[in-house]
């Protein structure tokens, strides 16, 4: 499946791997109105103008299905979704990440990893952990160690939510053993997940590694998944009894996810699955920021929105 390498850690869930790089068949890459519609599905893509790549991606799929290519279908297909998960939009990426599966099923395809992992990844935006769970294992199983260490984050991040301790100890598992030297973005990756195993056990120093994932999310401008670990923190600051920097934690957490959920926000945005964009993450949801303002008490959600002046 082609997928832009620089634009997913693996490069991916989905992030997992990237939107199309160039290793289609010679047949897809000769149609030249399927190559154009997907190079500016990935130029609208790296510009952060998720909703043109849609509709880019969307063109290629149909094509790729005129020409009756399982390779291009899957390579479309994948990209489209990634695109909608960026747009915010993972019950749109999950019917394309299934409707993909069925078209390339349909077409003599086996390896299905990257659609696993998109999957999961839609699933677990969602909120459907138990769904999303066994589809990460699959895609940790992936002879690309790309894919399968972006699948071992929405596994730990999809187990602990679920409270399925036995997958969250096991994404950990297969982080801490990942071979160096790792990317940022697995670093990143690797100490929030420890985190969240730790959090009950060692809290101290799952602290510290919730707030070092969230010191290198920033340094990729991966502010969604940044914010989820400065959220993370707290938790676990609240649970030794700090309220002080909990709140403070809490506070921060849900200004940045406000922030990033504002129209002048909506271009810095990345998923999962690409794990470091230049772009950053997707938007998160206004319930992170609003969950999280609860939990930091009276703090001002947007301290520099537009108000309307007096008359």
């Amino acid at each position: 499946m082609r997928r832009l390498a620089h634009m997913l850690v693996l490069t991916a869930p989905l992030l997992v791997a990237g939107c199309g790089a160039s290793q289609s068949k010679p047949t897809a890459q000769d149609d030249a109105a399927w190559d154009q519609a997907m190079m500016a599905g990935r130029d609208s893509f790296e510009l952060g103008r998720y909703t043109v790549a849609v509709s880019q991606y969307r063109k290629a799929a149909n094509l790729a299905i005129v020409r009756d290519d399982g390779t291009a279908v899957a390579e479309a297909g994948y990209d489209l979704a990634v695109s909608q998960l960026a747009a915010n939009t993972p019950d749109d990426a999950l019917k394309t990440t299934q409707a993909t599966r069925q078209a390339v099923q349909l077409r003599g395809a086996q390896d299905m990893s990257s659609l696993d992992l998109v999957e999961a990844a839609s699933h677990y935006r969602l909120g459907h952990y138990a769904q999303a769970i066994p589809l990460a294992q699959q895609a940790m199983r992936s002879a690309d160690t790309g894919v399968a260490a972006r699948a071992a984050l929405v596994l730990g991040l999809a187990a602990d939510a679920q409270g399925d301790q036995s997958a969250l100890q096991a994404a950990g598992v297969y982080l801490s053993g990942l071979k160096q030297p790792l990317s940022v973005a697995q670093q990143a990756d690797r100490a929030e997940i420890q985190a969240r195993v730790l959090r009950h056990s060692n809290p101290a120093l799952a602290e510290q590694q919730a707030e070092e994932a969230a010191n290198l999310r920033q340094g990729e401008a991966a502010y969604h998944d940044m914010a989820r670990a400065l959220a993370l923190a707290a938790r676990i600051a609240a649970s030794q009894g700090d309220q002080a920097k909990a709140h403070a934690l809490w506070a921060r957490a849900a200004q940045s996810a406000a922030a990033q959920s504002g129209s002048l926000n909506r271009m810095d945005a990345q998923t999962l699955v690409h794990g470091s964009l230049t772009k950053g993450n997707a938007t998160p949801p206004a319930d992170d920021a609003r969950a999280w303002a609860r939990s930091a008490g009276d703090i001002v959600l947007r301290p520099f929105a537009e108000t309307e002046s007096a008359p």
